[in-house]
């Protein structure tokens, strides 16, 4: 800092760019001195400037996690919709859970900025490119057409990660080398901008590796990542190999040399994919730094925790499976149903319901009608039975929840869209239980290793169940948080390869206060009724009416006895515990936790002096608690009694009344179990994460939204209220997707339904809860700013909101519904009109339930726990949902943007925090005192109110994102008695449910809607076979030829897109099923007459040789018989001639000795 302060004042430059063109703000927000930048902003450097890439400091600021730059660039007016090179904003490099992310969330929100509406833009671009090339192909154009630069599309698509887009340019016959004016090759840009997907159908489709740029470059050279390159590097090999031997390598196992390593690649966070980042050209000033670095630790623990998992046992007793499914009936279908009325309806669902038919369809809506009882309709068994190749609802088959998940899997690819199941009811009507035989009918559908993913699933569940579950009046089982539980499936192998739970709103005011005859979370009575007494001893825990936070509303039954089933309920949660990786220390640990918050319950104040400062009372009791979470008791006795603050530098020191201290007792507990439970949380997401599987093939989800029932009781407070408007608000969801947006785009395309659907008017409501700045919440955050509040200042404000309304919806208690006076002695009451009844609130007490902030003194102190899971808890952040943030893995990648962040975080200190926290709140009051700012001085969400409205933000943003299902699911009564009907109460649930409205809009309405160029995709064999010679067509007039061709009637085409029934779009698919098994049969015939000729090719060729051979083996013997031949005549001719001449040599002799002899004689007589 001091040379920085001597460059500038010897004339330095401070507008001087590095290499890659950024300033030199972009080095200070990589290496977070925030000094230095605010220098820099002070000489009038941009806070806008982009490098080469676009990355303004905002972007490198959020991809570091350097919230401090983040906040001085806000104030400097920082433009944080800038996009880079991808089209990114800042906010997408920041991890979700961070400050930097919390930080930037909270002042787009403030600014009045909507992130779904950001998230939906950059969903869309991919989408709208795909659309355009498909045009583009369709009315013949080139794909390999080049604009100025020699960039074709699909360099375009490879750059950007268009998966689908560069699938389709593909099969159009586009140059895999294609190369532009730099020489880049589309396999260049995927591997500098880590786009492995793109690298990997590059490669699969034999792109060149070895291609040069015109930097010399091959695709290796400039990799994102570690992986990539690695990939790249074996393609080079095999590419060299094919080049030497193109015989040698195969095109069916071009796929082989890269799967190898598939498992080497990182797990990526998902919160916009992808996130493996653009990379930039080398700047030489950060060519050897890196710097993204780790958001969070990876869990070392993890490897460890699947193996564990594999060696519990599991104590189930084998069972004869036992199956009762009803015959499928006429009435399965509420829409086919020749009368429509509610008496007709209720009818129908009573004479079901009497006979253990407890779903029914409405169109593809399901219906559950609750039994209260077991019923053998769920095994394994009948799972089997619903499997389909289409997803089809069977007409065979009775309704079951199993045919929904059946044909939600099967849409899932079939849209290349996520899906997701909308479990709506009041409490106790079976949401939790219908969410378990999805995820059961999925594993068993999907599931490589089934029996180990369903064991995990109830593992996850028996933990879940006890941590976030108690006994109300309704249900002895009522869930108290939202759950989105969400179930990944590999596209190309189509099996489920991870899942991963999301919660919201944990009702952790049900830890301190239950309402009257309701219970504790479930764990506490497991403990209690579950240990051995010399656990409880060692615990320091007697009886239930011992401590005050299971003594308020013990119910009757659990004071005289213990539940000998809660032994057993423990036993399978140490069990289930021990899977997930704890041992039996850290299971102690759990417990010891959990105990620790019964006694922090039972600590009391006292006043000593007249100044009514609080003071511990039994200080034995607090060495006990203090010993449990290991940290000072004197720090832990000064963190509950004062109030440290610092104002311009000095400290001061606040004392507690006994009524704030008491506060904080209770605010410290309902935040240690709530950040318990959510840690639990984190480490079931990396207990449901396979290792096994890869991460480069594209991923798609089904996810199930359980949420809290709508409640009712005699006396509804500050948790009722949440509740019910969290129902209010999905159930307007479900209303404006199922009903007002169909009817809507109905009149956009110009198609004309038979009914309309007029829903009634619930915004008021909603409107009163959420509105900005005079709604519910507004107000209670506002009054919850102060330390301590007055109850009466809030009941006044809503007194003279609801005076001056207009509406009737929500009114004070002291009017009826007709807005007449009424007796003024139900005190700060007043009365919502909600869809589904009248419920009368207290708001009582609702300020210091929705204060969720602890005072710094006690999380200082609580970080200096040397448990090393609290310390953990307190160390990590809060997400704006109130969550702890989630551990990611470290990302290996490299390059000066692909591979940000290599430091890890160390742990500070709470000295080291507390001096952080000084430095920005001096930060804060320098540049000024905003809300936002005001806000952002706490660090995380503040009250109950905002983690509301953020969870609720967050679950319609993945409802928004998926195909919905819906599943309605019916109270039969109110006592949870089987075979019990009770034809009013569950006719008030039809009709604020609106299920004769369902039946009406099914009936008449078109829920399937297609563009015309998704409809020709999805059923193309159709298409094609119906257009015939006829190519020329538009897209629109196929459509309406194939539609024609099939037979159907009923359907309506609009402008853009295509109107159908659902068992239009249900009878087109089995069409397409039988047209593709007719071409599958055709292809059998083809190949089976082309493998018979191949065979009688092959046996005439061989009979040819057998006949070549045997005619040149005869000719070979009759050829050798004739020399030899030859050669006896020749031999017997030379004997005959040898023979000849000695014999006439012989006859010779004889001759001349015959006459010497003779002419002896003759010579003897001369003499």
């Amino acid at each position: 800092d001091i040379s920085v302060l001597r460059l500038l004042k010897d004339g330095a430059d401070p507008h001087t760019l590095v290499s890659s063109g950024g300033s030199l703000l972009h080095l200070c927000a990589r290496y977070d001195n925030a000094f230095a930048a605010e220098i820099l902003i002070d000489r009038g450097v941009n806070v806008n400037h982009q490098d080469e890439d676009f990355w303004t400091s905002m972007h490198v600021a959020c991809a570091c996690d350097n919230p401090d730059i983040v906040l001085l660039l806000l104030l400097a007016g920082a433009n944080v919709l800038l996009q880079d090179v991808n089209g990114n904003i800042a906010l997408d490099y920041a991890i979700e859970g961070t400050e930097s992310s919390s930080i930037l969330l909270m002042y787009l929100e403030e600014n009045g900025v909507e992130l779904n509406s950001l998230r939906q833009m950059k969903i869309q671009r991919p989408m709208t490119m795909l659309t355009d090339v498909r045009q583009l192909v369709s009315s013949g154009g080139s794909v390999n057409q080049k604009n100025d630069e020699g960039v074709t599309l699909l360099h375009v698509a490879c750059a950007n990660g268009y998966k689908n887009v560069a699938s389709l340019i593909l099969d159009h016959g586009a140059d895999l080398n294609v190369v532009d004016n730099q020489y880049w090759t589309p396999l260049h840009l995927a591997a500098k901008y880590g786009q492995t997907n793109l690298v990997k159908l590059l490669l699969m489709h034999w792109a060149n590796p070895n291609l040069l740029n015109c930097n010399n470059e091959k695709p290796s050279d400039v990799a994102a990542s570690d992986f990539i390159e690695e990939m790249l590097l074996k393609a080079e090999i095999v590419w060299e190999e094919k080049m030497k031997d193109p015989l040698a390598v195969s095109t069916l196992s071009q796929e082989e040399p890269y799967e190898e390593i598939i498992h080497d690649l990182p797990t990526i966070s998902n919160k916009l994919n992808p996130l493996a980042l653009p990379i930039a050209k080398q700047d030489s000033l950060l060519e050897k730094d890196t710097m993204f670095k780790d958001a969070a630790k990876s869990l070392c623990k993890q490897q460890s925790q699947d193996s564990a998992s594999e060696n519990v046992p599991v104590s189930t007793t084998t069972k004869l499976e036992q199956i009762k499914l009803m015959p499928p009936a006429p009435n399965d279908d509420l829409a086919s149903l020749s009368e429509l009325t509610d008496s007709s309806l209720l009818y129908e669902i009573q004479k079901r319901f009497n006979n253990n038919q407890i779903y029914t369809y409405i169109g593809d809506i399901l219906l559950l009608v609750n039994p209260f009882k077991e019923l053998p309709i769920y095994s394994t068994m009948v799972t089997q039975l619903y499997l389909s190749n289409s997803g089809k609802l069977c007409s065979s088959l009775p309704p079951h929840i199993f045919s929904c998940a059946e044909r939600a899997y099967h849409m899932l690819f079939q849209e290349q869209r996520p899906q997701c199941f909308i479990l709506s009811g009041e409490s106790g009507s079976g949401k939790t239980e219908a969410c378990k035989q999805i995820a059961k009918h999925l594993t068993c559908r999907a599931s490589s290793s089934r029996n180990t993913f369903d064991t995990k699933i109830k593992h996850v569940n028996c933990i879940l169940e006890a941590f976030g579950h108690a006994k109300t009046p309704l249900n002895d089982f009522s869930s108290c948080f939202i759950k989105y539980f969400e179930l990944q499936f590999c596209e190309k192998k189509k099996t489920l390869i991870a899942a991963r739970i999301y919660t919201y709103m944990l009702e952790k005011s049900r830890v301190i206060m239950q309402p009257l005859n309701q219970s504790n979370f479930h764990v506490f009575y497991l403990m209690m009724d579950g240990l051995s007494a010399e656990e409880k001893y060692t615990l320091y825990l007697s009886n239930l009416s011992a401590h005050r936070y299971l003594s308020q509303t013990v119910l009757e039954e659990t004071m005289v006895t213990a539940n000998p089933q809660n032994r057993e309920k423990l036993a399978l949660l140490k069990q289930a515990l021990g899977a997930m990786g704890f041992n039996n220390l850290e299971v102690e640990n759990l417990f010891v936790i959990l105990s620790a918050i019964l006694h922090i319950g039972d600590i009391r104040f006292t006043a000593l002096t007249d100044t009514e400062t609080a003071f511990v009372s039994d200080l034995q009791l607090l060495e006990q608690v203090a010993g449990m979470l290991q940290v000072s008791p004197d720090e832990l006795a000064s963190a509950l009694t004062t109030d440290i603050q610092y104002f311009k530098g000095d400290m001061i020191v606040r004392r507690h009344t006994i009524e704030i201290a008491e506060f904080y007792r209770d605010l410290l507990a309902k935040s240690l179990y709530g950040r318990l439970f959510s840690f639990l949380v984190n480490t079931i997401n990396c207990y449901l994460q396979n290792q096994d599987e890869t991460g480069s093939d594209q991923v798609f989800e089904i996810g199930v939204l359980d949420i809290f029932g709508f409640e009712e009781f005699q006396k509804n407070t500050f948790e009722q209220l949440c509740v019910n408007m969290t129902n209010e608000k999905i159930h307007q969801y479900i209303n404006e997707v199922l009903f007002l947006q169909e009817q809507a785009e109905c009149v956009q395309e110009g198609v004309a339904m038979e009914t309309v659907y007029s829903p009634g008017n619930h915004t008021a409501a909603l409107d009163f809860f959420f509105q900005k700045p005079s709604g519910f919440l507004s107000m209670l955050d506002e009054e919850s700013q102060s330390i301590w509040s007055v109850e009466q200042s809030l009941s006044k404000r809503i007194q003279s909101y609801l005076d001056t309304s207009d509406t009737n919806t929500v009114y004070s208690s002291t009017k009826d519904g007709n807005g007449n006076l009424a007796p003024k002695d139900q005190g700060s009451t007043f009365t919502v009109m909600h869809y589904a009844g009248r419920v009368t609130y207290e708001i009582a007490g609702a300020i210091e339930k929705n204060k969720d902030s602890l005072s710094q003194n006690l999380i200082f102190v609580m970080k200096t726990s040397e448990n090393v899971v609290i310390n953990q808890l307190f160390q990590s952040k809060l997400t704006q949902t109130g969550s702890l943030v989630p551990s990611y893995h470290s990302l290996k990648i490299k390059g000066c943007k692909g591979a940000l962040l290599s430091k890890k975080p160390s742990v500070a200190c709470a000295s080291g925090e507390a001096k952080k926290y000084i430095e920005l709140s001096k930060l804060l009051k320098k540049k000024g005192t905003s809300s936002f700012l005001q806000r952002l001085e706490r660090g995380g969400p503040t009250t109950v109110a905002i983690q509301l409205r953020k969870s609720l933000t967050d679950i319609i943003g993945k409802l928004q994102n998926c195909t919905p299902h819906s599943v309605h699911c019916i109270k039969p009564n109110n006592s949870k008695l089987p075979d019990t009907f009770d034809n009013f109460y569950v006719s008030a649930q039809l009709q604020y449910i609106g299920v004769l409205d369902m039946v009406k809009i099914i009936r008449h309405g078109y829920p399937i809607r297609l563009s015309f160029t998704d409809f020709l995709s999805r059923y193309k064999d159709l298409a094609d076979t119906a257009a015939g010679e006829k190519k020329k067509l538009s897209a629109k007039e196929r459509c309406r030829l194939v539609l024609q061709q099939c037979k159907l009637q009923g359907w309506q085409i609009g402008v853009r897109k295509v109107f159908l029934k659902y068992w239009q779009a249900d009878h087109l698919n089995d069409l397409c099923l039988q047209l593709q098994r007719k071409i599958i049969t055709c292809q059998k015939v083809v190949r089976g007459f082309l493998a018979r000729q191949h065979l009688l090719q092959k046996m005439s060729i061989k009979q040819q040789e057998v006949t070549s051979i045997k005619s040149f083996l005869q000719n070979a013997e009759d050829m050798g018989l004739k020399t030899y031949d030859a050669l006896v005549i020749q031999n017997a001719s030379d004997i005959a001639r040898e023979n000849d001449r000695l014999r006439n040599e012989m006859n010779t002799a004889y001759h001349r000795e015959k006459l010497e002899a003779r002419n002896r004689p003759e010579e003897g007589h001369k003499r």
